[in-house]
């Protein structure tokens, strides 16, 4: 069994973590969908990320094999929703962490690997005191749907991106609250 554990994405990631994204792009691409195929995520957001201390990668067997980014605070993409809402549960209304570019290398795909990349991340937002976990995807996107729902996010509705130079990109959103139990 691989050693397989999530740390904070460094300076010297950035190739790796691009060769990623750029495979995710092509996946995406060969799967119909127009995500993330307008120019993001690109260098400058996953350097933004790092310096932010929000990008994370996700190693096995001593290689980066995944990265995603936790951006806490309100997402301004996530003010607006139709089809539904955001459950507050009166916290205030931009104290969670939103997930972004989640994406596995391609020699990753089918071990599994998403689950425990995804758990990982929940972790860490949880031991910061966050609570409320959100993130979204294409409503084509099957593969990263799984992911959400297999790891207990429901399905609040629908939100509007601007990625690159896509505008107004629909976008399923999803909301994970975790107990304090």
């Amino acid at each position: 069994m691989a050693t397989v554990f999530v740390r904070l994405a460094k300076d010297k990631d950035l190739k790796e973590i691009m060769a990623i994204l750029d495979g995710a792009k092509a996946y995406l691409k060969t799967q119909g969908l127009t995500q993330w195929q307008f120019g993001y995520p690109n260098h400058e957001t996953v350097q933004a990320d790092i310096e932010g201390l929000a990008g994370f990668v996700l190693i096995a067997d001593s290689k980066i094999v995944g990265y995603a980014a936790m951006i806490q605070g309100e997402d301004p993409s996530y003010t607006a929703i139709e089809g539904g809402g955001w459950i507050t549960n009166g916290r205030p209304i931009g104290e969670y962490v939103a997930i972004h570019r989640f994406a596995l290398s391609a020699e990753s795909r089918g071990q599994r690997l998403s689950a425990k990349f995804m758990s990982a991340l929940l972790t860490i937002a949880y031991q910061s005191g966050i609570r409320d976990i959100r993130i979204d995807t294409h409503p084509n996107n099957l593969p990263m749907q799984a992911v959400v729902a297999s790891n207990g996010f429901e399905k609040r509705g629908i939100i509007h991106i601007t990625e690159g130079t896509e505008i107004n990109g629909v976008r399923w959103a999803y909301q994970l609250i975790l107990s304090d139990d």
